[in-house]
């Protein structure tokens, strides 16, 4: 297998792109808000009189539900529209090659802890906090099919 193809992430789309990648962590987090802002609300109609701490679960709750979302687009803005440089990926029998104007690195395939395909996106997961985003619309139909063939050939895509 031989798969070269160039691409540059949009904001917009490195957003979606990490919101797909941490999407469990981002559930994670908004679920358990929003269990805080209910056991808040429960705690301030049974307390007569005494509802600081209730106050202060809700305010929590709140926070784990909206940061998540904040973290993400904060660093969006704070890259501006043109961050995101070039990249040219290449895909074969050893690995995945990465390559900018400024640098180039390779991983073979056994350094991904999982390979997925996901809301438009090929994931390439190293670690939980890493992975190597690869945008679907990058390779095209044939070489996201080759692709995927090659990996469950190889028993290294998860789904």
């Amino acid at each position: 297998m031989q798969i070269t193809a160039h691409y540059t992430l949009t904001p917009a789309e490195a957003l979606r792109g990490t919101r797909t990648f941490k999407l469990l962590w981002y559930a994670v987090s908004v679920i358990s808000g929003l269990v805080l802002i209910l056991l808040g609300l429960v705690g301030t109609q049974a307390s007569q009189g005494q509802q600081g701490f209730s106050i202060f679960m809700m305010l929590n709750g709140l926070l784990f539900v909206v940061l998540p979302e904040a973290v993400l687009r904060w660093a969006r803005l704070r890259r501006g529209a043109q961050a995101y440089t070039p990249m040219e990926v290449r895909l074969d029998d050893d690995g995945l090659t990465l390559s900018t104007d400024s640098a180039e690195g390779s991983l073979p395939w056994a350094a991904f802890a999982d390979i997925q395909r996901r809301s438009g996106f090929w994931i390439f997961r190293i670690s939980r906090s890493q992975a190597v985003l690869v945008p679907e619309r990058a390779l095209g139909a044939p070489a996201g099919e080759d692709l995927e063939a090659f990996l469950r050939e190889r028993k290294l895509l998860k789904r």
